[in-house]
């Protein structure tokens, strides 16, 4: 009898320690999306990178990952095209993946923007492995130069206004085994003079332009950007 209650109270001990263990790593787990309550702007750019992460059947970075992965996101809003950069590595080696893709909306009558981003689907999708121009390293040591993890999403640059519809939008999220970040911007480079977040951010996505070919599709392979150079 002793030996069974021995036993029933181990076993409720290692069921309390799991469960602490669980709660203590959900607690250091670090999300960090903008609060869009605070500027009263929407958060239609992170539902629609939702939605597109699951048409694309890859895993949501939002659990975290075991090391580290970037995706760069580049869309062009009127022509529905974009584009993903998935870097991680792979077999101890760092590799990306892009991803092109057509997305249209199964939209009713009625809907809202934030309805819309949910119906949001891909229509066509291409996948096609690419190296950076230079090499690994080089390419970090630019994006980390521009502070590409610590950027704030546009809308939270102390008085930040747009005066821009439409033009090219960029996501930027990444993941490691205790954080997981997301943030957005609309044509930094048309407010690059006022804001030096903007203007981090349109180099940013020059460094990808430089270095992969970002293509935004609208004004040929050397013309990214949403202003008049």
């Amino acid at each position: 009898m002793k030996t069974k209650l021995f036993f029933m109270i181990l076993i409720i001990i290692l069921i309390a320690s799991c469960k602490k263990h669980e709660k203590t790593e959900q607690r250091d787990f670090e999300i960090e999306i903008p609060d869009t309550t605070k500027n009263h702007q929407s958060n239609i750019p992170y539902i629609h990178k939702k939605s597109i992460t699951q048409e694309l059947s890859l895993n949501p970075l939002e659990i975290g990952v075991d090391s580290f992965e970037l995706r760069f996101w580049a869309k062009v809003e009127v022509l529905n095209i974009g584009h993903l950069y998935v870097i991680k590595k792979i077999k101890n080696q760092w590799t990306c993946l892009h991803y092109r893709y057509i997305e249209h909306c199964r939209y009713q009558e009625g809907m809202d923007f934030s309805e819309m981003a949910k119906a949001t689907y891909i229509d066509t999708f291409s996948v096609k492995k690419v190296r950076p121009a230079t090499n690994w390293e080089t390419f970090f040591e630019k994006i980390e130069h521009e502070n590409i993890y610590e950027l704030p999403a546009q809308v939270d640059i102390p008085g930040f206004k747009s005066n821009v519809a439409d033009g090219y939008t960029f996501y930027v999220e990444y993941a490691t085994r205790s954080k997981y970040k997301f943030y957005w911007f609309n044509c930094p480079d048309v407010f690059e003079d006022t804001f030096d977040e903007c203007r981090k951010m349109a180099n940013i996505v020059k460094i990808f332009h430089d270095e992969f070919g970002l293509n935004m599709g609208m004004f040929g392979e050397d013309r990214y950007r949403c202003g008049n150079d």
